[in-house]
């Protein structure tokens, strides 16, 4: 073994037995926060480690969501995956304020709940932020919630604008930068790519 594989597995060695549950937080304007976020819980439930998604402002009614659909499959198959997806749609399609703030509630007390559940391994809380920076639901309060997770339960937070103690108290940020969108060239949001 080499210097530098010497010093890899000592520093490997030195971290073990720190395990404890992380922060994992995605914003950005860019995309794919939902999908890097998916991506560890299908990690999390290959290896049969129980995981609860709750979607902020994804509602069922607007678009098939290919997450949301393949994450119910995986239900229906034995894996251990529990789906809520509790929003009242995209900001831009909203008609009533107050439902909204209802909805985003009702997904924060769902959260809670898994949040505190020892066997729930990984809670995915997606498009959170969104619902913070419209006013639906307190920072504080769910910041709060965070906090107060099982010991050794992974959380992502995702979406655009994350607020700042969100990033101050995360253990892991990924913003996901813009450069260049399809979208904008008047291209259509695509099954498979975008949902």
């Amino acid at each position: 073994m080499n210097r530098k594989q010497q010093a890899k597995a000592r520093s490997v060695e030195m971290r073990k037995g720190n395990e404890r549950g992380l922060h994992l937080l995605h914003t950005g304007h860019g995309k794919g926060k939902t999908s890097a976020a998916m991506n560890m819980v299908y990690r999390h439930l290959v290896h049969e480690m129980p995981v609860a998604v709750v979607q902020f402002v994804k509602c069922t009614d607007e678009y098939p969501d290919g997450d949301r659909r393949m994450l119910l499959r995986l239900g229906e198959s034995g894996f251990p995956v529990q789906v809520h997806t509790l929003g009242t749609g995209f900001s831009w399609n909203s008609t009533d304020e107050d439902a909204d703030k209802a909805a985003a509630r009702h997904a924060f007390e769902q959260a809670v709940g898994f949040l505190r559940d020892p066997e729930i391994k990984l809670v995915l809380l997606d498009e959170v932020h969104v619902a913070i920076y419209r006013g639906l639901i307190d920072e504080a309060t769910v910041l709060e919630g965070l906090q107060q997770r099982h010991p050794e339960t992974h959380v992502i937070t995702t979406g655009r604008r994350a607020p700042e103690s969100f990033i101050e108290a995360a253990d892991l940020v990924t913003e996901m930068k813009l450069i260049k969108h399809h979208i904008s060239q008047k291209i259509p949001a695509q099954k498979g790519i975008e949902f």
